[in-house]
């Protein structure tokens, strides 16, 4: 699979809510309560999306294979940067989509005098650990 890497328009700001719950609910079922994923605020997060997409100190792209947008990643600029948020659809998950991910993040953040970022992720998160 060959991933491609699309700047979110602030057109697509929804589409960037849905598929933030859908990685969500596929993500943090059992972490967080169930409520939380359930009564997702897409309100809320549409907001803080515009926001960061105004925001000349974040990078906002979807991550498409074959045109579908399957994940997202939000980096912060700054030394380091900061990935912010890095989530990819399950049937994605484990075909080096992830790798070509960091790979292009390595690229971005070098062209940008970047010399390198960190990322966080939740404790119980298993997957994005063993990643």
């Amino acid at each position: 699979m060959k991933a491609e890497f699309v700047p979110v328009q602030e057109s697509e700001v929804s589409e960037l809510g849905s598929l933030r719950q859908k990685a969500w609910a596929s993500t943090y079922r059992g972490i967080y309560p169930d409520e939380m994923i359930d009564r997702f605020d897409f309100v809320w997060h549409r907001e803080k999306d515009l926001l960061r997409l105004r925001n000349p100190s974040y990078r906002n792209w979807f991550i498409s294979v074959k045109g579908e947008k399957v994940g997202y990643l939000i980096l912060r600029h700054g030394e380091p940067g900061l990935l912010q948020s890095l989530y990819l659809l399950p049937k994605v998950q484990k075909h080096g989509i992830g790798r070509q991910t960091f790979e292009f993040l390595g690229r971005y953040c070098l062209g940008q005098g970047i010399k390198r970022f960190r990322c966080h992720c939740q404790p119980d998160n298993r997957n994005a650990i063993a990643f």
